[in-house]
């Protein structure tokens, strides 16, 4: 599919809405004016940053700005749809898919409220506040890829080196030396395999836990 192949099902759409429509005025490649409303829309078959770039320029010319793209290049990328819909939503974008003569309006551009995206996603930021400030100076490297340390791996350390040097403690003995607070949930999941019972509500560590620990002393 050609972007021209996409001209004729959008002109249409907006004529049926009372629009005037015209095609490649200054650079832009669809232009509909009704009254005092003007609404560029930008025509392509694939998806790219470039695209971004381009919408974002008309953005400075009209009232609203559309992407209008193929339904097979919208469903191509719909292992991230969710993302890319967000990021159209945060620049006040809106978004039309094509199938055949067929215009779907997936969703008109509006002002994004960022005040309501951080309501909705208040405890995400509560829970990256506690990582923030529970870890440990600042273990590791930016940019890295692969194993990490964590808040839930260092508490575990914490844990190991307690027992290695006190073994046969209860859950409440080491909340209270380490100030671990799921210090219970640690030791009964045992995610690394570090730590056995020795008898009711005592703990030891095993021999892996024994031989790892070291490495984070």
């Amino acid at each position: 599919m050609l972007e021209t192949d996409l001209y004729q099902p959008v002109k249409s759409f907006f004529e049926n809405q009372g629009y005037t429509v015209k095609a490649e005025i200054n650079d832009i490649d669809i232009l509909a004016i009704k009254e005092d409303i003007t609404i560029a829309i930008e025509l392509k078959v694939k998806i790219s940053l470039k695209l971004i770039y381009q919408v974002i320029e008309r953005q400075k010319l009209v009232d609203n700005v559309f992407l209008a793209i193929p339904k097979n290049s919208y469903k191509s990328h719909r292992s991230s749809v969710k993302h890319f819909h967000l990021l159209l939503k945060r620049l006040n974008l809106g978004l039309l898919v094509i199938d055949e003569n067929r215009v779907e309006i997936v969703f008109e551009p509006n002002h994004y409220d960022f005040n309501k995206s951080k309501s909705l996603n208040k405890r995400r930021k509560e829970k990256l506040l506690n990582t923030f400030n529970n870890l440990n100076s600042d273990p590791n490297k930016g940019g890295s890829r692969g194993k990490r340390m964590t808040v839930y791996k260092q508490n575990v350390i914490k844990i190991a080196c307690l027992l290695a040097d006190k073994p046969g403690l209860s859950p409440k003995d080491i909340i209270e030396e380490t100030g671990v607070l799921n210090t219970q949930s640690i030791l009964q999941k045992n995610f690394y395999g570090w730590f056995q019972k020795s008898s009711y509500a005592r703990y030891l560590l095993t021999q892996k836990g024994l031989e790892e620990y070291k490495k984070y002393g």
